[in-house]
């Protein structure tokens, strides 16, 4: 899930530098959800706070912006 997560990652980020906002900030979001487990898994606690942190941030983003 760790790999996935990655890819998201690079993927969202070229979006967004893209300015594809909507899209670059919903897959961010979504390869948090993918890289948190494993965060918790190896009981990375910093990394889980960071996931948890950005993907409601992603979260609120992606809604306030309505895939414009």
């Amino acid at each position: 899930m760790r790999y996935f997560a990655s890819g998201l990652f690079l993927l969202s980020h070229g979006l967004l530098v893209l300015d594809h906002l909507g899209i670059g900030a919903a897959l961010h979001g979504l390869g948090e959800v993918f890289f948190a487990p494993w965060a918790i898994k190896q009981k990375a606690w910093d990394l889980v706070f960071i996931a948890f942190l950005f993907g409601a941030f992603d979260l609120w983003g992606t809604l306030k912006l309505g895939f414009n």
